[in-house]
């Protein structure tokens, strides 16, 4: 093999991948929607000659950058050093495919940085027309990476182009603008407004959490004004949302919908995923718009984890329908390409290497094949999606037999890819995890 496997202990690389990327999700969202809130804010701040509204952002701008911008870097850069570790293959040939958008992403994040820094900093330093001009250029950028980056997480999930095939042309823009491309990038934008939203529902809440909400103090005016004002991008955040999620189901692909359809899981979060949606919705009616005075920090926590859950249930299955690719009808979760597969089946699915020799006896070559061709996904006898459990009671002839038909009854898992002799080689090694009778 080319790259070593990674081994993580009963998590598994790709549930660590998840963990880590969902909690950066959270974040960078954040960091997005927060960037056009505080620019509209701050603009109608100005406009209406609202000191005292435009001291509250300000004071918001600090929990902004501290969280998106310390705490978003490191969480972005550990979503790197997982894949890199767990899917070397792919991150290689997304990079390979992607450089020009990745370096162009670099730029705005550049840009993004600086303008964040220059918009908490010299806020009061600055006439308020250049601080406004700070603040939208800290927004599209934001704006802008997130777009980019879109475009390349949701060429993973769906190869086709909108004008032509990517394997036809091998033409970045023919990759980025792949067929997932806008309705994911209007979610990720109605969830970006959504999530700041509910950011600013809960700094302000624990801000003005000793202000009595039922007399006419001038903070509790203030956070009512707050209140009243972020339920519209909140309604706005929802709807866009919605809107997105039918049109990328709508663009599914069969196999894909027929995964969805096979998995109680999947079927779960979605319900999920629709029903919170309906409660926020439901909520932000009943509470911001109709009745902002009896919004507390208990409100706008329970506000904050729902939408945490939603958005974490729709990645929860916006990755899973992926399977069996790393990148769609590219790179298969076994870590070889998709056009490799015949090949592999003939000469073998271990390669040699500088840095490992093939093992001689069978059961250390069917563990090596296994950590290739299955723990990218799987634990052994304990942790998520263990293999072991699942032998119970299996003969070997039974094992192999499964192993030859991996993609026939899940759809979720790659073909088997190696020779009869690492076919056997593995059988041998599963029967020695397979819990006794």
């Amino acid at each position: 093999m080319y790259y070593p496997w990674w081994y993580v202990p009963g998590l598994t690389a790709p549930m660590l991948i998840a963990i880590i990327a969902v909690v950066h999700i959270f974040v960078s969202h954040y960091a997005v929607g927060g960037g056009i809130l505080i620019a509209l804010e701050n603009q109608f701040a100005v406009k209406t000659n609202d000191k005292l509204y435009r001291d509250y952002w300000h004071h918001h701008a600090q929990f902004f950058v501290l969280l998106t911008v310390a705490f978003g870097a490191i969480t972005g850069v550990g979503i790197w050093w997982t894949i890199a570790l767990a899917s070397p293959l792919a991150t290689e040939m997304l990079i390979r495919t992607f450089v020009f958008g990745w370096a162009i992403e670099w730029v705005f994040f550049i840009v993004e940085i600086v303008a964040a820094f220059l918009m908490y900093y010299f806020w009061t330093r600055l006439p308020e027309k250049t601080h406004i001009v700070i603040a939208w250029i800290y927004a599209l950028a934001a704006w802008i990476s997130l777009v980019l980056i879109t475009g390349i997480t949701a060429f993973m999930l769906d190869s086709r182009g909108l004008f032509a095939n990517w394997d036809e042309t091998g033409n970045f823009w023919h990759a980025f603008f792949n067929v997932q491309f806008l309705p994911q990038t209007i979610i990720r934008t109605g969830a970006s407004i959504l999530l700041a939203s509910l950011y600013v529902f809960l700094h302000a809440a624990w801000t003005f959490r000793n202000v009595n909400v039922a007399n006419n103090s001038v903070n509790s005016e203030l956070f009512n004004k707050i209140v009243q004002r972020m339920s519209r991008p909140l309604i706005f955040g929802i709807v866009t949302v919605l809107l997105g999620v039918v049109w990328w189901f709508v663009l599914l692909s069969p196999n894909v919908l027929l995964i969805m359809e096979r998995s109680v899981l999947l079927n779960i979060l979605l319900t999920l995923f629709f029903g919170l949606c309906g409660l926020i919705t439901l909520l932000i009616i009943l509470g911001p718009i109709l009745n902002p005075r009896s919004i507390n920090l208990g409100f706008a926590v329970c506000l904050f984890i729902f939408g945490l859950t939603a958005l974490g249930s729709a990645e929860f299955i916006r990755e899973a329908v992926r399977k069996p690719w790393i990148v769609d009808q590219v790179v298969l979760g076994n870590q070889i390409y998709a056009n490799e597969v015949a090949e592999r089946q003939t000469t073998g699915f271990l390669r040699p290497s500088h840095w490992q020799q093939r093992p001689t006896e069978k059961i250390q070559l069917g563990g090596m094949v296994f950590m290739y061709h299955c723990n990218n996904c799987h634990a052994t006898n304990h942790g998520l999606s263990a293999v072991g459990p699942l032998l119970y009671g299996e003969s070997k002839e039974k094992i192999t037999e499964t192993i030859k038909n991996l993609n026939r009854p899940t759809l979720s898992m790659p073909p088997w890819s190696g020779t009869d002799e690492e076919l056997d080689a593995l059988a041998e090694f599963l029967l020695t995890i397979r819990p006794e009778k």
